[in-house]
């Protein structure tokens, strides 16, 4: 029997690019409910965001490549001054799972019988690489928030391993491995996250944080699990499973009035996979949010479900505060969106819907991916056009990504599609891990360049005012630097 009293869960510090700093510190939900649980049952937890707190820190690694956040020295004083029992690392993105790494050999080197375990999507669906690293001890596979601590009673002696669910862990050098099979049905059971953990004050004021921010008080809030569609270059079913499952709306605006009463919220980020899925129960939500006087400024950084939305919610949506709507539409080929990427979504739709929501005030993006299996330069044209059809002339264009636990991922692998020494260090938006008979990584590469130059010319042709502000603005700063810039670019307007 082991005592555990002290718990610290760590995010780890995250690479990035030198000149794109493509990453944003956002307070660690998954973290912040398995706290708020633990703390329930009398455990004392702590919860430490290298990213954040590390900020302003930036390690050179290469010529292109940073690292964000806590150095390591100071992370072992972190873990040394604190001497946990059990140590909980977050291992959510394949590329940054080196750090997550280094933390865990750093703890082991300090207190050899430390309870390690790892957490997150990476961990979910790659708990063979993590366990062949010797230094994590057990895995929670997707939902946590019972399972960690159905794993803390068990290490106490109070319970048998057949209370153990969706967990991982080497035993008599052998990988064991206990399936997930209890998803929470009842998501109002759980407690709000353990903000007051979170030292929300380091992110108040970030200029962006999974996306750029209205308000200088911001939270994330999670107010549904799982999702029923099957794009193939998703994993998140893997963490969340493919039932829906959704809190109350009396449930969620309780935790409304929580974060505006204990933290002064002003900005929202629904960080839902799909917000909007269950119409019925999102337009009672909204309705009561505008019944409640909130005067919160909220999007949805991961984007709508177009195919479950209406104009009646996409207007409870801007009366509520929703001020930009996010059409994951991911390609404007309808025979590669159905084929390739398999989402539910008729095309169609989307042209009215946002017609309707630019009527009403909304900002409006669009989420495209490009460079899929089976996609050919045609449809990749296509999508372009599409999105400039509707007046959208800066579409978020993701190359696609071979995630672990993905469709994409074992498709490639099987195929052999993945670029030679890939490694999951690759795994970002901007790799172009992926060479397909149709698109070649370096073809691709051309194309996208190709499509996003023409379609900004599309956009400077119909905003010239707006662009001609800006190019004026830029000649004023640095008049001998920007003019042969922009009279360079004016010119390729016309070749």
């Amino acid at each position: 029997m082991k005592s555990i009293k002290k718990i610290l869960f760590i995010t780890p510090p995250a690479f990035s690019f030198r000149n794109n700093l493509d990453i944003n510190p956002l307070p660690p939900m998954g973290p912040g409910y398995i706290a708020a649980i633990l703390e329930k049952e009398g455990y004392d937890t702590s919860i430490i965001d290298s990213l954040a707190m590390g900020w302003e820190n930036h390690e050179i690694i290469d010529e292109n490549i940073i690292r964000v956040g806590l150095s390591f020295k100071e992370i072992t004083e972190i873990i040394d001054r604190y001497k946990p029992d059990v140590l909980g690392i977050s291992n959510l993105f394949s590329m940054q799972s080196l750090n997550a790494y280094k933390i865990a050999e750093i703890a082991r080197g300090l207190n050899p019988k430390l309870i390690i375990v790892f957490g997150g999507a990476h961990s979910t669906v790659c708990y063979e690489d993590v366990l062949s690293t010797n230094f994590v001890d057990y895995i929670i596979l997707g939902e946590g928030d019972v399972s960690f601590l159905k794993l803390i009673k068990h290490l106490e002696g109070k319970t048998s391993e057949s209370t153990l669910d969706g967990i991982a862990y080497k035993k008599n050098g052998k990988n064991i491995v206990v399936p997930k099979k209890e998803w929470i049905s009842d998501l109002d059971s759980l407690p709000f996250p353990a903000r007051h953990l979170m030292n929300m004050d380091i992110y108040f004021g970030l200029e962006a944080s999974h996306g750029r921010r209205r308000c200088r008080r911001f939270s994330p809030i999670i107010t549904s699990r799982g999702c029923p569609a099957k794009c193939t270059f998703c994993s998140a079913n893997k963490v969340w499973g493919r039932t829906f499952r959704k809190r109350s709306v009396e449930n969620v605006v309780s935790e409304m009035r929580h974060l505006k009463k204990e933290f002064g919220i002003q900005e929202l980020l629904f960080e839902d996979d799909n917000t909007t899925l269950d119409v019925t129960r999102a337009k009672a939500l909204f309705g009561k949010m505008i019944d409640e006087k909130f005067n919160f400024a909220w999007d949805t950084p991961n984007g709508v479900a177009a195919f479950a939305l209406d104009k009646e919610t996409l207007k409870l949506m801007k009366d509520s505060g929703c001020y930009k709507v996010n059409f994951a539409i991911e390609s404007g080929n309808q025979q590669h969106l159905s084929k390739n990427i398999r989402k539910p979504l008729n095309l169609k739709k989307v042209p009215p819907l946002v017609d309707y929501a630019r009527k009403i005030g909304m900002d409006v993006g669009v989420f495209l991916v490009v460079g899929m299996p089976g996609e050919t330069e045609e449809m990749i044209w296509d999508s372009f056009k599409f999105v400039a059809s509707m007046g959208i002339y800066n579409p978020h264009v993701s190359v696609a990504t071979p995630y672990p636990g993905t469709e994409l991922f074992d498709l490639c692998k099987e195929k052999g599609y993945l670029k030679e020494g890939f490694s999951y260090s690759d795994l970002y938006i901007r790799s172009f891990s992926i060479s397909t008979p149709e698109l070649p990584s370096s073809k691709l590469k051309e194309i996208l360049g190709v499509c996003q130059h023409w379609i900004l010319k599309e956009d400077i042709k119909r905003n010239p005012l707006k662009y001609s502000r800006l190019f004026l603005s830029k000649i004023v700063k640095e008049p001998f630097k920007t003019s042969k810039k922009v009279v360079k670019f004016i010119k390729s307007l016309f070749d």
